[in-house]
């Protein structure tokens, strides 16, 4: 199903454009405009700031890509876990450095936001045992889609801590105040039916299926104007910034830029014509 597949390095320069080979915690697949971005680093999927700087460069390589419209993310499932969150040995090591917590949180936080950073549409996949930055990272996506056997926590209230990667400031502005109070203070893990319905994950599919499922969302995603997801994107994540009126104008300046495109004449003159468009990114 999957083809051109090729590892990213922090010692390869412009590794996705080349197809160069090494080693690597992250592999990069590219079909049909959807980059597929895998993280594997068994036995419990643990994040640390080095792969977090990998994962950062791949997600601008990609953005700078022409062919990729979409980018999904998702990580190699270790039994029942998906991801056990962040380094906890990496951060208490950094405590003993000058500025060291302050630092570590500030640059985990702009690894965890490429996700909203890039213009292109991002698509966060999880499934099983969710736990700290695997979670928080996801909150920067502009979709999440879970499997049925998702089990996702904040538990650092627990050991007497908050999230430190963005959860207080982006869980609540997804999901609401009340709600996000709930999950950090309690800690308490959360499944795909209440995911849903709380509007923390737009998709569930079945985990059996669920890689497959989500592939498939994203390539009709893809199907789109290139030019008008990224217009989308940029109004909404601009507009969230200002009140509504500012909103409102800026609303209309990205939509002239945009109306102003081929894409834009061609899905016009293709509605008109009765005919399916073909986008050309331009």
């Amino acid at each position: 199903m999957l083809s051109k597949v090729s590892f990213y390095s922090s010692v390869t320069k412009n590794p996705l454009r080349k197809g160069k080979i090494s080693m690597s915690v992250f592999t990069v697949t590219i079909q049909e405009n959807v980059a597929l971005v895998e993280y594997n680093n068994p036995p419990l999927n643990i994040l640390t700031m080095e792969n977090l700087k990998q994962l950062e460069q791949i997600m601008l390589e990609l953005n700078d890509q022409a062919e990729v419209s979409v980018i999904v993310f998702t990580m190699k499932m270790q039994g029942k876990v998906y991801c056990a969150g962040m380094d906890l040995d990496e951060m208490l090591a950094s405590k003993e450095e000058v500025d060291g917590i302050e630092s570590y949180c500030r640059v985990s936080k702009q690894y965890y936001s490429v996700f909203d950073r890039v213009e292109k549409p991002t698509i966060y996949v999880y499934d099983g045992i969710v736990r700290g930055g695997g979670v928080e990272m996801s909150f920067f996506a502009d979709f999440r889609i879970a499997g049925e056997r998702i089990n996702l926590a904040l538990p650092e209230i627990g050991i007497g801590i908050i999230p430190g990667g963005g959860g207080t400031q982006t869980l609540a502005r997804l999901i609401g105040e009340a709600p996000a109070k709930d999950l950090i203070m309690t800690g308490r893990s959360v499944k795909a039916e209440e995911m849903k319905s709380i509007g923390l994950v737009q998709r569930v599919f079945p985990s059996e299926s669920l890689l497959e499922d989500a592939l498939s969302f994203a390539s009709d995603l893809a199907k789109h104007s290139p030019q008008g997801l990224r217009s989308a994107k940029r109004s909404i994540h601009k507009g969230r910034q200002v009140d509504l009126y500012e909103g409102l104008a800026l609303e209309t300046a990205v939509f002239v830029d945009n109306f102003e495109t081929e894409d834009a004449t061609e899905g016009i003159t293709a509605f008109k014509e009765k005919r399916q468009p073909v986008f050309k990114n331009r």
